[in-house]
């Protein structure tokens, strides 16, 4: 398990929630982390897995003026499972 892993399953069990909002260079993706329990053979240390993830094109999901930004869920796409590389990650927060 990498570093970011650790630290995002620590986050969530004092949180008691596992709802995520990741941000990359180009997109937000809101869901729920997926964090299999013991031995993982499936499990890849370079991407976390999401469920029910909804993803964003960031350039197209906010436009924003001078004096304020409007955003749109409308334009995102919805998946089932999604596998997202840890070196994208830009920023995460854990949403209660």
């Amino acid at each position: 398990m990498t570093k970011l892993l650790k630290s995002i399953s620590k986050i969530i069990e004092s949180s008691g929630s596992d709802k995520i909002t990741v941000f990359t260079n180009a997109l937000k993706i809101d869901g729920k982390i997926f964090l299999p329990e013991g031995k993982c053979e499936e499990c890849h240390d370079d991407f976390i897995t999401l469920e029910q993830a909804m993803v964003c094109r960031l350039s197209d999901y906010c436009t924003c003026n001078s004096e304020d930004c409007d955003c749109n869920d409308y334009v995102c796409f919805k998946y089932d499972w999604l596998n997202l590389a840890i070196d994208d990650i830009v920023a995460f927060s854990i949403i209660q």
